[in-house]
């Protein structure tokens, strides 16, 4: 007997059109893609947040290098002016003090010899007949953001020096004609009492400064000990009293009379403390030069 039972064959697959095929590529291919693309992104994004990080770093320091240019033209530019009000006034002028409003403070004239108020204070501006200058009618360093004017400190504004001498030269400098009215003074007078010690001292460091004929302590610390004035900006950190090296706080209280520290910039870390005071003097031999050639002296 025979069977008629026979084997059935595997069902035939219906064939996938080459389109339908293609299209599955790409869609496979796009979401490969697809991923990749969002990692990119990610490291894109990275690089350029760092690129700003460094950006924003360089702006900063190049605002900073503007503003320190800006102040060191500033302090030059008040020395010139100091120097011409010597040439048509016969005098050095008495530093300012808060109340003054820029205009020097004087204590009195007796006899043709003015007393300052002090020896250290602001630069008097308004007196010298400089302009840009704030509210106060005080000329302020390449930061001005107004630090400490509420306070009365005028954190920014540049600061001014005399020395006032002793007897019998007594505030030669600021009287006109070396205070020549009743008197004999005379330019090699107060040379001799400048070489004496009485003079204003530039210092490379507050370490060993004191009271003595050479107020720096040694000659190897001295930068000028015969400085008749002097002017300074307190620098980067002057609105951040806190953050003072002990030759900036020599600087902004002149704890050591007739005493200025100036040396190179150093940063907060800086092994022997930071600095970024901007100081410069006028040295005495400048000073009796304008007064010979404006006539007030012999």
């Amino acid at each position: 007997m025979t069977s008629d039972t026979t084997i059935p064959s595997a069902p035939v697959r219906p064939a996938v059109p080459a389109s339908l095929r293609q299209r599955s590529r790409s869609r496979g291919s796009r979401r490969r893609q697809s991923g990749f693309s969002l990692i990119e992104l990610a490291i894109g994004l990275t690089i350029l947040a760092l690129a700003a990080v460094g950006l924003t770093a360089a702006i900063g320091k190049l605002t900073e290098q503007r503003k320190l240019v800006e102040t060191r033209t500033i302090v030059e530019d008040a020395r010139d002016a100091l120097l011409r009000y010597v040439a048509t006034s016969g005098r050095l002028p008495c530093p300012a003090i808060a109340a003054s409003n820029g205009q020097e403070s004087v204590a009195g004239v007796v006899g043709g010899v003015v007393t300052c108020t002090a020896e250290s204070g602001f630069l008097p501006a308004v007196t010298l007949g400089l302009t840009g200058l704030d509210a106060n009618g005080l000329l302020t360093d390449g930061w001005r953001d107004g630090a400490g004017t509420a306070a009365g400190t005028h954190l920014r504004a540049l600061r001014y020096a005399i020395t006032s001498l002793n007897a019998p030269v007594a505030n030669a400098l600021t009287s006109p004609s070396l205070g020549a009215a009743g008197s004999l003074t005379r330019r090699i007078d107060v040379q001799a009492a400048i070489d004496a010690g009485q003079g204003l001292f530039v210092c490379r460091s507050a370490a060993g400064i004191g009271a003595g004929v050479n107020r720096c302590g040694a000659a190897a610390n001295t930068l000028a000990q015969n400085a008749a004035a002097a002017i300074w900006s307190q620098g980067i950190n002057g609105n951040s009293p806190g953050d003072y090296s002990g030759d900036e706080n020599q600087n902004a209280g002149l704890p050591v009379p007739r005493v200025l520290i100036s040396r190179d910039y150093a940063p907060l870390d800086a092994v022997g403390g930071n600095f970024d005071d901007i100081v410069t003097w006028v040295a005495y031999p400048e000073v009796a030069d304008r007064l010979l050639r404006g006539g007030f002296v012999q």
